[in-house]
């Protein structure tokens, strides 16, 4: 970096002093001739040298001194420009490498939607060169019906000043972009928005495919089922063998016989509700109405909702009715002759507890994490099993948390974001 030379602009000021002080130097030994004429020179010369460099001191020292301090000041300012030209020539260095390295197409555009800057990605799939769309804006590359989208998306994001995200399909490919804000941290203005473009068409494929494949061997499925499912028959033929049949061994066999097929009826019933896990996506759902809503139990019991279910509403798989129907028909069969079930449901450090007890015998503390294992139980061992699944697409758990001998405690946690009270009206 060069200096600039300070004393230059003094030239003219200096000439004026020295022009100034010979004048002053002769007036000054005219009135010393004039005034004592006894004086010798060598006196008057003294004098008069003594008197003009003193003056010549007080008439330069401050110009310069002045003019020193500007420069120091100019220099400094000069290296801080500098520094900082330096600083942003590496952010812009280090910004375009980014930009350079994605695989995404990148690119930014101010408030109006003009091009600031493209990655190289981005103009081949465009295919521009870099100097094609300096100063030109997003509508001249795009159609009317893209260009509305994207203006509109800018004008929110400038009143926002919050990020935008959506999806669009361009020659038979799909991409997800983000457009996110560039806000200027004086005055809190949006004055660009960066736009990062992924190509996601082999995810879609996969997607489509595997989602075709899903309703095939849901097809499938539904047509074995059907098919096995006819053993509801077979089942009322050995029914009916058996009360015929006086061979006590024949009609054991029988009925033992039976007692397979209904095993075999319960898994196959299981496997379709298994199967419907997760297909549908979840939705809010109040807690209250979903339990009025399940089939009472096959034997009578008191079951009773209390008035804390009423106010809230949870984001589960729409299967929800299956987990309190299974929790009802779990807690009638291993109660007492009149089984008594109770729903209630509290916040508690940030999520939402929901309980369902009743007056059976409990379960001993060896297994409490048993039960919601497949097969575990003395039944087919699926209920639990099942529930544990429908409740876990939303990140929802449960648990057996009562004291054995005093009643079963089912203890359902539904994380935050997923509970929400009832909207008023609703």
């Amino acid at each position: 970096m060069s200096k600039i030379p300070a004393i230059t602009g003094l030239y003219p000021v200096l000439s004026l002093v020295f022009l100034s002080m010979l004048c002053l130097m002769f007036a000054f030994e005219f009135g010393k001739q004039v005034l004592n004429p006894s004086m010798t020179l060598w006196e008057s010369h003294t004098i008069t040298i003594v008197f003009t460099s003193i003056l010549a001191v007080v008439i330069l020292y401050f110009p310069l001194r002045t003019s020193y301090l500007q420069q120091q000041k100019i220099e400094e300012v000069l290296a801080l420009g500098e520094d900082a030209r330096e600083k942003v020539r590496k952010s812009e260095m280090q910004y375009r490498s980014f930009m350079e390295s994605a695989e995404d197409s990148i690119y930014a555009v101010d408030p109006d939607c003009r091009y600031l800057l493209i990655n190289t990605r981005h103009l081949e799939r465009m295919g521009l060169s870099a100097q094609a769309y300096a100063g030109r804006s997003y509508a001249e590359f795009h159609s009317p019906e893209d260009t509305m989208v994207f203006e509109g998306q800018v004008k929110k994001i400038v009143e926002t000043k919050k990020a935008v995200q959506d999806e669009y399909e361009q020659d038979g490919r799909y991409y997800v972009r983000k457009l996110n804000p560039v806000i200027d941290p004086r005055d809190n203005r949006v004055v660009a928005v960066t736009v990062i473009s992924s190509d996601i068409t082999v995810q879609k494929l996969d997607r489509k495919n595997l989602e075709l494949i899903n309703q095939k061997l849901n097809l499938m499925n539904d047509i074995t089922r059907h098919d096995i499912l006819q053993l509801t028959a077979l089942s009322s033929l050995l029914a009916l063998a058996g009360g015929q049949s006086e061979e006590p061994v024949t009609k054991n066999y029988l009925l033992r016989s039976e007692s397979a097929i209904g095993t075999i009826q319960s898994q196959i019933l299981f496997a379709r509700d298994y199967q419907n896990i997760g297909v549908e996506s979840p939705k809010w759902q109040n807690i209250a109405e979903t339990i009025r809503r399940v089939s009472p139990p096959p034997k009578p019991a008191s079951v009773t909702i209390d008035g804390s279910c009423a106010g809230w509403e949870i984001y589960a798989d729409p299967l929800l009715e299956k987990v309190f129907f299974n929790l009802m028909e779990n807690s009638v069969r291993y109660s007492g002759p009149v089984p008594e079930i109770r729903f209630s449901a509290r916040e508690e450090q940030g999520q939402l507890v929901l309980l369902c007890e009743d007056n059976g015998p409990g379960v001993p503390d060896e297994n409490k994490e048993k039960i919601f294992l497949r097969g575990f139980g003395r039944n087919t061992g699926l209920g639990l099993f099942l529930i544990k699944g429908i409740l876990g697409i939303t990140g929802i758990t449960i648990r057996e948390n009562g004291i054995a001998g005093k009643g079963g405690r089912f203890e359902i946690t539904v994380p935050r974001g997923a509970f929400r009270p009832v909207a008023a009206g609703s």
